[in-house]
């Protein structure tokens, strides 16, 4: 009678050190999920401890929402000094994406040399997109020792593409010493790339071939970029982005 006793007094301390365990895990999951500001957060289950963390780390949360410019900053939470360092964080961002030339700009809350750089830099990035071909350039911005500088890149690419037999080749902007200088090859037309082509893979996994030069349209190309490669891009979206942008759309 003795030994059933003891057994079931064991068994009892057993499932009651069972049920406090349960408890306290079930109170350091709702802490846990205070602390990270989680929306199953019960505060009425909290210390009073707790509840100083858990508002600490709110406060915390909510300051670097409003230093990086997320969604769900509440500037009346901050305190003076926080709010001069958010409205310097978001002067810096938006220098910055004036300087890169992005969406979301505001030169209003640009300083004067700020402004000055912005300028320059946009000045660079518009000659460098001529230079090179790019959809962007806008040739009237540039100086007339600029415009010869680009017109002449443009006929370096073009013979370049009449002498690898590119189908971009305009053989009209060929003098006649060019044109006597093209290979027998570059007249013909052929199926195959003129290099080995890449492959990169997109955001949906699958395998895409890269833009690449061939003398004619390929099958399953679905644009020709402004360089002459042809790209097999998916979407139309970020296609030729860099090879000059999109010369004419395959597909």
């Amino acid at each position: 009678m003795k030994k059933y006793l003891l057994v079931c007094v064991f068994v009892a301390g057993l499932f009651g050190h069972e049920r406090v365990g349960a408890q306290i895990s079930e109170s350091q999951r709702n802490y846990n999920a205070c602390l990270h500001g989680y929306h199953v957060c019960d505060q009425s289950k909290l210390t009073e401890d707790q509840k100083s963390e858990v508002q600490r780390a709110g406060l915390q949360r909510n300051y670097s929402a409003c230093l990086h410019g997320y969604y769900g900053c509440d500037p009346s939470k901050l305190t003076d000094t926080e709010r001069r360092e958010v409205q310097q964080a978001s002067l810096q961002r938006n220098y910055n994406a004036c300087l890169h030339g992005y969406h979301g700009c505001d030169e209003s809350k640009l300083t004067e040399s700020q402004q000055t750089e912005t300028r320059q830099a946009e000045y660079h990035r518009n000659y460098s997109a001529c230079l090179h071909g790019y959809y962007a350039c806008d040739l009237s911005k540039l100086t007339d020792a600029e415009k010869g500088e680009v017109q002449q890149a443009s006929n370096q690419r073009n013979l370049a593409a009449c002498l690898r037999g590119y189908a971009s080749c305009d053989r009209s902007r060929l003098s006649a010493a060019q044109k006597e200088s093209l290979p027998e090859s570059a007249h013909s037309a052929s199926d195959e790339p003129t290099n080995p082509p890449h492959y990169y893979t997109n955001r949906q996994g699958e395998r895409v071939q890269s833009p690449t030069y061939y003398p004619s349209a390929p099958a399953g190309a679905t644009a020709q970029c402004r360089d002459g490669t042809y790209s097999f891009s998916r979407n139309h979206r970020g296609t030729c982005s860099h090879h000059g942008g999109v010369s004419k759309w395959l597909d």
